[in-house]
């Protein structure tokens, strides 16, 4: 029986054992009163958004622990996310992943600490369900049935045996693969590594080309469906850009485009804008408007890349008035930025375009 069939089974296990463990306490909270039903009705609703809560805050709280900081996070229809150095909050779709987004602020020592954000989740929701368990299960020795206690159980519990196993659903790998693959070095968890590595190092302030040439190809090649091919191929890209290789920066964007299918909607616009600005650099007019087209939105909000983009785009139609505002306002922007690796690194493209 391979993989997927267990994955299957066992997914489908957990929702009967968590369908049957809500109905015994609905039951239960029933035959001892009005109230008690009510209390563990509002336990079980409550428990929808505490579980995950506390699953994603575990992963934030142990990131921080390891010097990360927190980019975004999902948890049921909420998120914060952050824009220009603040965390905004905002309404999300509730059917979307719960999923949290860290940042290291240095390099060094990634293995142990991506080790530590990875197990924040299992940590913080293991704890808290059996600090549930042992409360609910000691007041019910003495004759006290928390039935408030009993409703949040069910679905704690659900979570993390849901992420406590090395499986891989639909919706991505379990806290407890990602955890394997960091430890026996897995081709995916090797690149999630070597990202990390380099976020940390441009966050701390070096510039892509400051970083060896070595750390971005110290990690096994991935197919295109993987997410972190994707995120490999732009560092890859971003670092001979600065080098100013253009055609090792040719092929990384390249293959970027051809590979569009597994980005996200975000990620398409950001590639295209830094196709509006490679072909404006090369003067092929014709292509970097048609790109210009597929990420319109994008190349009108207050981004660095946006500007840079429109500045070359500018340039390579002989608009030099328009070249220099919107390399002030690129400027502009990065004075705010934290990531000052990440901004010194804009900085040297923008001067190539002045």
């Amino acid at each position: 029986m391979n993989r997927r069939i267990w994955t299957k089974i066992y997914a489908i296990l957990l929702v009967a054992l968590l369908m049957a463990g809500l109905c015994c306490v609905a039951l239960l909270a029933w035959n001892n009163g009005l109230n008690e039903g009510i209390f563990a009705l509002a336990a079980i609703v409550l428990s929808l958004l505490f579980a995950p809560a506390l699953h994603e805050m575990g992963h934030v709280a142990l990131a921080a622990s390891a010097g990360m900081r927190l980019e975004y996070v999902k948890i049921f229809c909420f998120q914060l996310q952050r824009k220009k150095g603040k965390l905004r909050f905002s309404l999300c779709s509730p059917f979307a992943p719960d999923q949290t987004q860290v940042c290291p602020k240095s390099g060094g020592d990634m293995k142990k600490r991506a080790k530590l954000y990875t197990l924040g989740g299992l940590i913080f929701e293991g704890a808290f369900t059996l600090i549930i368990a042992f409360v609910a299960t000691l007041l019910a020795c003495f004759g006290i049935n928390s039935f408030a206690l009993w409703g949040l159980l069910p679905y704690c519990a659900y979570l993390f045996f849901l992420n406590a196993v090395p499986l891989e659903y639909p919706s991505g790998k379990t806290d407890a693969l990602v955890y394997i693959g960091l430890k026996t070095g897995a081709p995916a968890e090797e690149n999630m590594l070597t990202a990390m590595e380099i976020q940390g190092r441009l966050y701390a302030g070096e510039s892509y080309a400051e970083i060896e040439e070595t750390v971005y190809f110290s990690a096994p090649q991935l197919c295109e469906d993987e997410p972190l091919f994707s995120i490999m191929r732009y560092l890859q890209y971003r670092y001979f850009l600065e080098k100013d290789d253009k055609e090792k920066a040719a092929d990384s964007l390249n293959r970027l485009a051809l590979a569009q299918e597994y980005l996200s909607d975000t990620e398409r616009e950001r590639i295209a804008a830094e196709l509006v600005y490679f072909h404006s650099l090369n003067g092929d007019l014709e292509r970097a408007q048609a790109c210009s087209k597929v990420c319109e939105a994008f190349l009108r909000a207050d981004e660095a890349l946006s500007k840079r983009a429109l500045a070359a785009y500018c340039k390579a139609f002989g608009k030099d008035e328009a070249v220099a505002q919107l390399i002030a306002q690129a400027e502009s922007l990065l004075e705010t930025e934290q990531n000052k690796g990440e901004a010194n690194a804009e900085r040297i493209l923008l001067s190539r375009l002045a």
